[in-house]
């Protein structure tokens, strides 16, 4: 069983690790609970301290995002209590009697558990008293007779009076003798506080590491009777905040985007390419567009192909490096399946023309589009000199599935997925219309192999290429494709 828990002015951790061993985190600030799901993935998080006035507090979605993934959530002594005394009806377990207290209604002041503490390189050391000690302190001064109940009211109420920062017992005990409390009283009281103080929150945060460490292991499957509702919020949290571990460091997502921006050297097209993405699956939505299990599956199968990440250790092995879960990842690619859903639908309505024109918008955008319209250019010129008598079909050609593997060994094309289907995403009519292109192809490269041939076989190997007749690609033609003439 892996526990995560978050403790810091409560109790030391030196002294927590004696009671239970587990991953310990400074006090819990807001995306904290977040990036320990899915950081560390526990089977237990243990929140007891986190910041709420210098930092952003720990949101409660954060604590419904770990039980809805089955992560046992306890809470105690200080923000843990006021959180779990929040989030008990949804399955977080509150520890201790301050939570009693404040499920209860008893408290309702979150100032109550609130101090001051030094930083981290001083082990979070309180500098200020929470008010729940304080109450508890006198209560038990009451118990024992050293203070009278009428005097008990007047130093709550005092110490109460005071921001929470300046809550001590040296300048409570001040206050309360310039508002007239005895001196005997207050002098028996300094003696009971110095030997007797009542430490609530600490007795509640050991409770709580005995509560995990006394749990079965390994852990039952966790009931979860809610359904958490994502929040653009809370999705601009998780995308942002949240931090992962790289090189042995905490990074906020929002700071890996960042850098990538100031030094990624494609980053104008990448951002570009990113929100086309996104909204494309807007207008998706607009249209009510959906991707059936079959097409999102086909986009794994092509994303795996591409990155050689045929064996699923490997793919796991790339999640894992890439930050992201196989719930994520399957919701990339059902973003992606979508995109390409809403191209098949875009080519419908584009029946006639197809991508014609938008795959050339799109080279003239790369400044690409001298450099194939000059190469198909040269094809065409072959073939209306060499093959005037061209057919749509021959009965010499190669089948179908030959011509495809012919051109992908000859050229740089890539068809990732079987050729009916990717000659409908690159914009052909129907497989009928990719062969006869990729025939056509195949004819100019024959032909620009043969004078390949003829020209070395006359004047040696040194002879430099004819530039004049490129391949149909644009690319070097230094070797003849197998079987050419």
């Amino acid at each position: 069983m892996k526990a995560v828990i978050f403790v810091g002015p409560s109790l030391p951790v030196n002294e927590a690790r004696q009671v239970l061993d587990a991953v310990y985190l400074p006090p819990a600030v807001q995306s904290d609970l977040l990036s320990a799901v899915t950081t560390h993935q526990p089977d237990v998080i243990g929140l007891i301290d986190g910041e709420f006035n210098q930092s952003l507090s720990v949101w409660h979605k954060e604590i419904l995002y770990a039980l809805e993934r089955g992560v046992r959530v306890y809470g105690a002594s200080s923000m843990g209590a006021l959180r779990a005394a929040e989030t008990d009806v949804f399955g977080m377990v509150g520890v201790g009697e301050i939570y009693r207290q404040f499920a209860s209604g008893e408290l309702t002041d979150d100032d109550e558990v609130a101090l001051e503490h030094s930083d981290a390189e001083h082990a979070f050391l309180p500098l200020s008293e929470p008010m729940v000690n304080i109450r508890a302190t006198l209560r038990r001064a009451v118990a024992e007779g050293v203070l009278h109940e009428e005097w008990h009211d007047r130093l709550i109420a005092l110490a109460k009076s005071r921001h929470f920062p300046d809550r001590n017992y040296p300048d409570l005990f001040r206050q309360a003798s310039e508002a007239g409390i005895p001196r005997t009283t207050l002098d028996g009281l300094r003696a009971f506080v110095a030997a007797s103080a009542v430490d609530l929150k600490r007795a509640d945060a050991i409770a709580l590491l005995e509560a995990v460490r006394d749990l079965p292991d390994p852990l039952p499957p966790a009931e979860i009777a809610f359904t958490m509702t994502r929040s653009h919020l809370f999705d601009a949290q998780f995308a942002r905040d949240r931090t992962v571990r790289r090189r042995g460091v905490d990074v906020p997502l929002a700071s890996i985007g960042d850098y990538a921006a100031l030094h990624a050297p494609d980053f104008n097209d990448l951002n570009f390419a990113s929100l086309n993405r996104a909204l494309a699956t807007v207008l998706a939505s607009i249209l009510d567009l959906q991707v059936t299990p079959n097409e999102v599956a086909i986009e794994r199968w092509r994303f795996r192909l591409k990155h050689g990440l045929k064996a699923d250790e490997a793919l796991a092995a790339w999640l894992v490096e890439n930050d992201l879960s196989e719930e994520e990842f399957s919701s990339l690619m059902d973003e992606m399946a979508t995109c390409r859903r809403l191209h098949r639908w875009f080519m419908v309505r584009q029946h006639f023309e197809r991508t014609t024109k938008v795959v050339l918008d799109e080279l003239r955008l790369r400044n690409r589009y001298e450099h194939y319209a000059d190469a198909a250019a040269d094809q065409e010129r072959i073939l209306q000199e060499q093959y005037p008598d061209f057919r749509d079909s021959n009965p010499e050609d190669l089948p179908w599935e030959q011509l495809v593997l012919d051109h992908i060994r000859e050229t740089e094309c890539k068809m990732e997925l079987p050729a009916p289907l990717w000659a409908e995403e690159a914009g052909f009519r129907d497989l009928g219309e990719l062969m006869i292109e990729l025939r056509r192809a195949r004819l100019a490269r024959r032909h620009t192999a043969r004078l390949v041939t003829r020209l070395l076989s006359t004047f040696g190997p040194d002879i430099e290429h004819p530039a004049a007749s490129p391949p149909a690609n644009g690319h070097d033609a230094a070797r003849a494709p197998e079987g050419a003439e």
